[in-house]
């Protein structure tokens, strides 16, 4: 890398939605504060997936990536096999060979990756400068000392107890979390070995995703308590959601503002399952409250007419599988009906919008209950995530005008970070730091 000229691979699971609208924002603030005498190239490496119109849309090059894959969900394309992220050995070998390929062709002189393992393991290969961005401060002392906030949904028996003592245990018993099954795959251990990496055996959570700069997509004010306790390293750059100046389909305006009850909108992003989201929608139909729901039915979720075989013919809610600006579609909504993915979750704070939701896994309950604790919502555990608990939770946040009104504090202290701007900032230290010190050497 010469001093003045940099080449940035972007390599992530653009099969996620948030994931993608994370690495469009973050590499498009890269781009427009890039130092006038410097020279930049950014190519977005993808595997396929049915969001690249976005990148190509934001006018990025794409360029192939091996394996070819459907590109509908990440769960489909690894064949997630819970607690291993992929597949079989196999599988993953096949990833980490791709990337190594399209790296040695492309010869960048910085990866920027999400949580997409393959990238980071095959840039670290081959000494290539990584760049990581991540939802949460993935180092065992955060998770030692308060990351998480509840026990995880998925242990029997505890958690049915009641929540403080659940946060009580959680805290107690948060650095032995790091010891459950899904810290150490197994398969992708085996496979990174295979391609060269040098350690046998499973590879942690923490290891397979860590680069050079690790950045972390939220507020600082939600990991106050280990901040200090984490390296240097790992730096937090405030919320990046989906923003885009798409207006909202007029007939999507309409639905949300014909009162004379309340708006909902319902969405369980691109890594939802239908079982959730037809829950949701039976929710809504089991009481004749006044009020106007769009359900997002992503195609990677479900498909479009079994969620309206579920909604049946109920003139309040109008199903859809189109595009919607997730901020605005928010703004006219009273309450969010979400999972707990990073970029829903922020998109509903943003908003300023209460929300009910339900987690797939412990970094999307974390995003729910740091919501939770600011008064902004109710978090249901993924057992009660049935319909009849559903409506008397919607209830219980439009009923309580205290939600809106911690909801739109909640939006009032993130809003004041501009999360793509901050971490371009850090990300440009970065690299003109090693042009630096290529320079010297």
């Amino acid at each position: 890398m010469s001093s003045n000229r940099t080449h940035m691979v972007v390599s992530v699971a653009f099969q996620d939605a948030g994931d993608t609208t994370r690495a469009i924002e973050m590499a498009r603030a890269f781009r427009d504060s890039c130092p006038p005498d410097h020279e930049l190239k950014i190519d977005f490496l993808s595997c396929g997936s049915r969001f690249e119109y976005q990148i190509t849309g934001a006018g990025f090059n794409i360029v192939p990536a091996q394996p070819r894959v459907k590109g509908i969900s990440v769960a489909h394309d690894l064949g997630w096999d819970f607690p291993e992220f992929f597949g079989s050995e196999e599988i993953a070998k096949t990833f980490i060979e791709g990337q190594l390929a399209a790296f040695r062709e492309l010869k960048p002189d910085v990866v920027f990756h999400g949580m997409w393992a393959p990238a980071s393991i095959a840039a670290r290969l081959l000494n290539i400068r990584t760049i990581n961005f991540l939802p949460c401060p993935l180092h065992p002392s955060a998770f030692a000392h308060g990351l998480i906030r509840d026990l995880p949904d998925m242990m029997p028996l505890f958690t049915r107890l009641p929540r403080s003592i659940r946060q009580r245990l959680a805290w107690f018993a948060s650095g032995m979390m790091i010891k459950a099954p899904i810290f150490k795959q197994h398969r992708l251990g085996a496979a990174a070995a295979a391609c060269g990496w040098p350690n046998k055996g499973p590879i942690s959570l923490f290891d397979m995703n860590m680069a050079d700069l690790n950045i972390v997509n939220d507020h600082p004010v939600f990991h106050a308590d280990y901040l200090d306790r984490v390296p240097k390293n790992i730096v937090l750059t405030g919320p990046l959601y989906a923003q885009s100046d798409r207006k909202l389909d007029p007939e999507f305006v309409a639905h949300l503002t014909k009162g004379p009850g309340p708006a909902i909108l319902v969405t369980m992003g691109s890594s939802g399952t239908e079982e959730f989201l037809f829950e949701a929608i039976k929710a809504l139909t089991l009481s004749d409250d006044k009020w106007n729901a769009i359900v997002l039915a992503s195609p990677s979720v479900c498909k479009i007419e079994d969620a309206h075989a579920a909604a049946g013919n109920d003139p309040r809610i109008l199903v859809t599988d189109k595009f919607i600006p997730a901020l605005q579609a928010s703004e006219l909504a009273d309450l969010c009906m979400i999972h707990g993915g990073q970029g829903t979750v922020q998109t509903a704070v943003a908003a300023g919008t209460p929300v009910v939701g339900v987690a797939l896994q412990i970094e999307q309950q974390t995003n729910l209950d740091n919501v939770m604790n600011a008064g902004a919502g109710i978090r249901i555990q993924r057992f009660n995530w049935n319909a009849k608990y559903i409506n008397g939770a919607v209830k219980t946040v439009l009923g309580d005008k205290k939600y809106t009104a911690r909801a739109k504090e909640l939006a009032d202290a993130l809003n004041d970070m501009d999360g793509a701007k901050v971490s371009a900032e850090h990300m440009w230290k970065f690299v003109l730091e090693g042009s630096e010190g290529k320079k010297e050497k």
